[in-house]
């Protein structure tokens, strides 16, 4: 993907600093054996270009700024390579992909990102995913743990105005009576309606989380409230998070409780870079 001339400029310098700041005498660069006679010297573009498994000429144009095309899959390979930590490597993502606009995995959610494992499976996972139907699905799945005692997990995706999928991927015996009150609340919706019922486009960036408190619509939040939050079905508690790529898909993350539930910083910070990482590699 293209690298915008500005952040291609900072992109070179981040990239040149941090290769210098490489241990010389360093035995490994990721999984990749240093020669001996290579051993105690500062590590070499050629070296970098060899452990992150692209061209010697592919990597000097990008740590001279030259505007060229890049992966997560090999951003991830220089990450780790360059022995960057969760901040460094968010920065990483931020520089080489600045066609995701305000698009930022900033150094809170970073820091949530090295210390939670499921949230580095699903990194994992997520680069191999070769859909966006699978790659939604799969981080809906992390999601699912990270709130583990969620009664209904599912992802949306938006297929057009006013139409969305949403499969469940979690069901503690609530998707019945969720799909029924969805149905009833919309039925008299308009498509920009139904669209900002399911958070769009009030979280419209990726990583943004919200729950209902942010519907504008006065009939929308009528109906949320008048459906929804009925103490027959108590279904009242949610949080989402927002996925959307610069390849046109927009879609998400939720989570639902019975009743009424408080979302931890960490649950929100979590879900926040799960939809981030996944704009990412969608994009």
């Amino acid at each position: 993907m293209a690298i915008a001339d500005p952040e291609a400029r900072q992109l070179n310098v981040f990239l040149r600093r941090h290769r210098q700041r490489i241990d010389p005498h360093v035995r490994v660069l990721g999984d990749h054996e240093r020669l001996p006679t290579r051993r105690g010297r500062p590590v070499t573009q050629e070296e970098m270009a060899e452990a992150v498994g692209v061209s010697r000429v592919w990597y000097s144009l990008l740590e001279t700024g030259s505007t060229i095309r890049t992966s997560t899959k090999v951003l991830e390979r220089l990450a780790v390579v360059l022995m960057l930590d969760a901040p460094e490597r968010a920065r990483l993502f931020h520089l080489a992909m600045p066609e995701l606009g305000p698009l930022e995995v900033g150094a809170e959610s970073a820091l949530v990102l090295e210390s939670f494992a499921v949230v580095r499976a699903a990194m994992r996972r997520l680069w191999s995913a070769t859909t966006e139907v699978e790659a939604l699905e799969t981080v809906a799945e992390q999601v699912a743990a990270v709130v583990d005692d969620a009664d209904l997990v599912f992802y949306v995706r938006r297929l057009r105005e006013g139409e969305w999928e949403w499969p469940y991927v979690l069901d503690r015996g609530m998707g019945q009576h969720n799909r029924e009150a969805y149905a009833a609340a919309t039925s008299r919706m308009t498509p920009a309606e139904v669209d900002e019922f399911l958070f769009y486009p009030q979280l419209s960036l990726a990583g943004d989380v919200g729950t209902p408190d942010v519907y504008t619509s006065k009939t929308v939040r009528a109906a949320y409230r008048g459906i929804f939050c009925d103490p027959k079905l108590n279904l009242g508690t949610l949080l989402h998070a927002r996925v959307r790529s610069r390849s046109g898909l927009i879609g998400g993350f939720t989570v639902k409780h019975l009743g009424e539930h408080d979302y931890s910083v960490e649950q929100r910070a979590i879900m926040s870079t799960l939809a981030e990482l996944t704009s990412v590699a969608l994009s």
